[in-house]
């Protein structure tokens, strides 16, 4: 049903996710996920063990989400840990993510996330990494009590 396939070219990882329903029928893809050798080393070394995750509507003709891990380096500025392509904003799909993420920086013993409330993430990273350290992100909070009315100017 499911197949994978896994990709390392100089220290760069990628892992690709494609459903066959059956021989006759060419594959359909169902997730990717990307890593840069640089991204990896400059993520370990460099920058503070807080990794921001998020997800966002691919708007294009195959849709899908994009979902990102990024750091803050020793300048504060923004830094890409890793990224996928997923079908939807799904537990399944951030489950996968967090999995391969935390398997490709060697373990998450050390880490602090932050994160908005998607759609699946908190339920995965209850599953996943109940022991994490991890946050919501106040702005996102915020605009989510004033959409429901609970704030008011």
């Amino acid at each position: 049903m499911g197949q994978h396939c896994k990709s390392t070219i100089l220290g760069h990882a990628s892992k690709l996710r494609h459903l066959r329903p059956s021989p006759e029928l060419a594959p359909i893809f169902k997730r990717v996920y990307v890593r840069f050798e640089a991204y990896k080393t400059g993520f370990l070394k460099e920058c503070r063990p807080f990794i921001g995750l998020d997800g966002c509507h691919l708007k294009g003709l195959y849709g899908g989400q994009l979902l990102s891990a990024m750091a803050r380096d020793g300048n504060d500025n923004m830094f890409h840990v890793v990224v996928a392509v997923v079908e939807a904003e799904t537990k399944d799909s951030w489950s996968w993510f967090l999995t391969e993420l935390v398997d490709d920086l060697g373990g998450s013993d050390n880490l602090v996330f932050i994160f908005d409330t998607q759609k699946g993430l908190v339920e995965s990273f209850k599953d996943l990494l109940p022991t994490i350290e991890h946050r919501f992100c106040m702005r996102h909070m915020y605009a989510n009590f004033k959409k429901d009315g609970v704030v008011k100017r």
